[in-house]
């Protein structure tokens, strides 16, 4: 269990490289000082975080404990982690910034831009759009799926977002239940969170661009940042590279399959902080590099659904709670994955949380106050 508690002083990265901020290097010096105990009390095998300002180039980067257990590897912040539902801020980003490009009406009829028809067959005069997939309000539901459908092991999917999507959401498809697939909702008017939605916006970027959706991210949205090793597919990674992912039983590390859903565009993308952090100042329009329209990142972060539906929805960007305070972010929770993206109050700063451990209420609540630490640094760097 010792290995719980394992700094990894290489990969840590200062948040400011220029001049000194006796405030933040404070708040680090204690807040790594503390790290490795904690990881110990809670069962934690390796983590990775960082504060990303918006505005400046200066990020802090660290990370502790292990990527493999059994080899002893070290996690780093170039270790790609499975990133589950934070993976559908890039799958948001790239459909945002498609229709963008294209002109696009996000309020139009999904139906228009793929190849087969979806439909809420309680509400047929009511059109299910683009924008309802981003937001969780289309009325697709995940409770057949879930209960059915997912892919019960590892490796990579052997089927196309197309052929699932289809099983699932078309009357006649292998998978499709007249009373799971669709809400009694009618489309805007209930908030559910719907993994199959994301995977459908995600072929809707498949349809509109005339390219495999992962190209299409891996070419538009990643590769103009300088990302070159984050993935939806568990076969482009080399050997011994991803964090290994783990559950905590009784004193010892258990390691679990690299998993993989068919439903890729919701939660596939395996990513290490670094890149992550990366992304994120470019999703908030900062960076050398733009990936989305100064309009396009003000729609993402925007309210997007009547709060009397849900309190806070974007386009991708939907609430997290930390400590009782409300902040724009995404979890993104799965075998062996406990993640946390958050901006700060003035979203000014992107904090990240990311585990290769199950989670567990003690891993749930290290995640929570590891986060609200380094919400504390990021306001440490503005004095």
């Amino acid at each position: 269990m010792a290995t719980a508690g394992l700094l990894v002083p290489s990969a840590l990265s200062a948040c400011a490289t220029g001049g000194s901020n006796n405030a933040l290097d404070d708040w680090r010096r204690d807040f790594e000082a503390g790290v490795p105990s904690r990881m110990k009390t809670s069962g934690v095998a390796g983590l990775a975080v960082a504060i990303v300002p918006r505005d400046s180039a200066n990020r802090y980067t660290a990370a502790f404990g292990l990527a493999d257990v059994k080899s002893g590897r070290p996690m780093t912040t170039d270790t790609p982690v499975h990133l589950a539902s934070i993976s559908k801020l890039f799958t948001a980003a790239a459909l945002v910034q498609l229709f963008d490009e294209r002109g696009h009406d996000l309020d139009g009829n999904v139906n228009d831009f793929i190849d087969f028809a979806v439909q809420n067959p309680r509400h047929p005069r009511d059109p299910i759009t683009p924008r309802q997939l981003l937001t969780h309000t289309s009325s697709i539901s995940d409770d057949g799926y879930e209960n059915q459908y997912e892919t019960a092991g590892a490796g990579d999917p052997t089927e196309g977002l197309s052929s699932f999507l289809r099983e699932v959401l078309s009357e006649g498809g292998a998978t499709y239940s007249p009373t799971d697939t669709y809400l009694r909702a009618k489309p805007g008017s209930k908030w559910s969170y719907s993994n199959v939605a994301v995977a459908l916006a995600g072929y809707v970027v498949e349809r509109v661009s005339g390219q495999p959706f992962a190209s299409y991210v891996g070419e538009r949205v990643l590769g103009p940042l300088g990302i070159r090793n984050a993935h939806w597919y568990l076969g482009e990674f080399a050997p011994n590279v991803l964090a290994t992912p783990y559950g905590y039983d009784e004193g010892e590390f258990v390691e679990l399959p690299q998993e993989g859903y068919r439903d890729v565009p919701a939660g596939m993308l395996r990513c290490s902080v670094a890149d992550l952090a990366t992304s994120l100042r470019a999703m908030q329009g900062g960076g050398e590099r733009a990936i989305l329209s100064p309009r396009a990142v003000s729609a993402m972060l925007s309210r997007q659904v009547d709060p009397s539906i849900v309190h806070y929805q974007g386009l991708g960007w939907t609430e997290e709670t930390i400590e009782g305070a409300a902040l724009v972010g995404h979890s993104g929770v799965d075998v062996g994955a406990t993640n946390m993206v958050v901006l700060t109050e003035d979203r000014r700063h992107a904090v990240v949380v990311l585990m290769n451990t199950d989670a567990t209420p003690e891993v749930d609540a290290f995640r929570s106050s590891i986060t609200a630490d380094l919400i504390k640094g990021a306001r440490r760097g503005r004095t």
